[in-house]
Formats: structure tokens, sequence, C-alpha cells
């Protein structure tokens, strides 16, 4: 199953088809024609097995910090095996990315004693919604329950993508530069309580780091150009670590076979790729092997542009080995997309239907900068 990110007027086609389906659910034609045309106002989200729409739901902002389930059905024949589900997850980590702080709905009461509407308001429950409130609306014939779903960070599974950092941290030309040393400890601190101070010193590109466009594209965007809305994504993550080795280059068939698997990259995705080379970590010499680990290709770095991502993460120390003359540096960053290097813990990671917290040093004018990686999932 595919759940997509779909156009209005597509939206519309499929809002009509389900419609037609359920007409138990759906059977006031002025009503839904009032819903299929709002639709060109709301985010929609498609659910699709091969090349058949079985589900739909859409969403509203009518407040700045909420969002509304303006409409929501799933084909019959698909009743009960996770369509809605995938469905609401989806729309819940896209609100959350839009910084929305509450997910809203309104469904007929249980009062009503309706069996099929008894099922959605249970479905809602079951996922978070509480009642708010009963209420008959102004031309309504029926008691109609809101619900509301406070979206916060409790509600996802985090997942720390980051190396920790130490003085035997792998690095690029295989001396770190990282110390830490004790300036002031506590014995020698003066005041109540007593404070140990630390000096940290240690090269940019460090560990679980980022690469600005400015890395190796002259006058390109730095750390702290980079915006927000680029550091808070969608994300995916390519696992290719059963047929990878040292020479292995991830390939746009690889690629091509994940999308098969799990649906068309949307844009403005993060993408991860896991070669498995995080487990030579804790042996520097090993995971540096001369420069030479799994990488991306020149073809595939093509093909994630064409897919419009933010940005791209491996588990090595870089998506390039030297030998290839960095053309996925050059691709990525030339075309304003970061890259992160030394990514930890990809393993952990679904393939889909998660978001990743992108967060560098923000440091003027920096090329290069460490970071605490997140991901988070429903």
């Amino acid at each position: 199953m595919e759940i997509t990110l779909i156009e209005p007027k597509l939206a519309q086609s499929i809002c009509q088809d389900i419609t037609a389906d359920l007409p138990e659910f759906f059977g006031i034609p002025e009503v839904n024609k009032h819903y299929v045309e709002g639709m060109l106002k709301c985010v929609s989200f498609s659910a699709k097995i091969k090349e058949q729409y079985i589900g739909l739901l859409s969403l509203e902002f009518p407040y700045p910090e909420n969002a509304n389930i303006y409409w929501m059905g799933v084909k019959r024949a698909f009743h009960r095996k996770g369509v809605g589900t995938a469905l609401l997850k989806t729309a819940e980590a896209y609100a959350f990315y839009r910084s929305v702080q509450s997910l809203s709905v309104e469904t007929l009461s249980p009062k009503e004693n309706d069996e099929n509407y008894l099922n959605t308001f249970q479905f809602y429950q079951k996922h978070g919604f509480q009642p708010l409130f009963d209420l008959k609306p102004t031309g309504y014939d029926y008691l109609m329950s809101y619900m509301c779903k406070h979206i916060a960070l409790k509600n996802y599974t985090l997942i720390d993508l980051t190396h920790t950092l130490n003085s035997d941290t792998p690095s690029w030309n295989g001396t770190c530069g990282f110390s830490q040393e004790i300036k002031l400890d506590y014995k020698d601190s003066k005041t109540e309580p007593k404070f140990r101070v630390q000096q940290i010193k240690m090269h940019a590109g460090i560990g679980t780091h980022m690469d600005a466009p400015a890395h190796c594209i002259p006058n390109g965007a730095c750390i702290d150009d980079i915006h927000l809305d680029q550091l808070i994504a969608p994300c995916i993550m390519i696992d290719i670590s059963k047929q990878s080795h040292e020479l292995y280059s991830l390939s746009k068939s690889d690629i091509v076979e994940f999308e098969l698997l799990h649906g068309k990259i949307p844009p403005g995705c993060f993408v991860i790729v896991y070669t498995g080379w995080d487990r030579f970590w804790d042996t520097p010499d090993k995971y540096r092997n001369n420069y030479v680990f799994p990488s991306v290709s020149k073809e595939a770095a093509k093909y994630l542009l064409e897919k419009q991502l933010v940005g791209l993460g491996i588990d090595t120390l870089s998506p390039d080995r030297p030998q290839d003359g960095f053309p996925t540096h050059q691709l990525l960053l030339g075309a304003g997309k970061y890259i992160v290097e030394n990514v930890s813990n990809a393993h952990l990671l679904p393939a889909k239907g998660f978001y990743i917290l992108a967060l560098p040093i923000k440091t003027a004018k920096g090329t290069e900068a460490p970071m605490r990686l997140l991901g988070l999932q429903i």
C-alpha cells in the first residue's frame, strides 16, 4: 500500500468514487457535493494499491495551530485492513511538520445509535481523539460529536541517529581533532554549587555532521543559511545493507526497486542510505578503510535530485569515494541540498512514515557542522 500526498483535483475524483461505494455513510447528495467542492482548499492523502485508489483523507487548517480532518473514507472491501490507520498516521505526521498542535474531527455522535458511525467514533477514540462536546449544527438533523487530539513529541518514538563524539571518533584524515579538556574542575571551583567547565576542540566535519552547499560550492548556502523547513522533513530509509560491500555504490535501480516496494519518493523528503558500514564505527581504521567504503553513484544522485529531496544522509564517512571525483557532493550541494555523513542507528528506522530533525550547530558562514540527528516515528 502506498500513501501519497495528491493534488486537489485527484482528491475530488477519489472522494466521489469512495462516496458511491459507501451510501450508508455518504447518502446525502448535496452534502457530498459540498465536500467535493471543499477539497480544492484541502491537503489530501490517498491510499493506493497498485493502480487502485482505496482510501482518502483530506485536511483543512482553520487555525494556525489546528488541523481538521475535513473528509476521510476507505472503500468497503478494504475496511479493517489498516488503511484508515495508515492515512491517519500520515496526516498526523504532516500536521506535526506544519507545527500544528491539535488535530480535530467531526463525526456522528454515538447518541444517534448508528452502528456504522459508532465504529467511526471508536476508530478515532482508539487513535487518541477525545470527545469535546456534542452539538446539532444549524441545518443538521443529527447530533455531531467534536473530537480532538493533541499533537506532541510524546506521541512519537524518538530514534537517535547520532554517533557519540570522543577522541577515537573515525574521521576523514585519520585524526579527528577532538579533545575535551577540563578548564575548571569541581575541587578548584570557588562557588557553590561547584562547577566543572570544559573546553572542546574539534574539526567541523566530525562525527555525525552536516555538509552545507558552501562546503564545495563557492558562494553556496552556509550552515546558518539553511532554513528550518529543510531541517524538519519527512524521511525515507533505503536499505542496501544486504548487497553492500566496500566498493558498492547505491544505484538508480536500487532506488527504483525501493519505490516499487514502498511507493514513489515524494518531494521534500530527506533520504537516508543505510549500507551497514556503521558496524565498523568502533574500529576507526576499518571504518575509514583508506577511503574505500559504500557510496552513492552519480546516476543515483541525479535520480534523487529529480525527486526534489531536501538532503541526503549515509552511514559512511561520505556518499562519495575520492577516487570517483565526488560527484554526489557536486550534484547535491550544487543544487542547494545538504548532506549528512556518519549517520548512526539507521537500521532502527522503517522504510517510510517518519520524520527527521537535522540540527547542526548554527555556525556563521559554516561549511560543515557537528549535529544531533533524530528520527521521529509515530
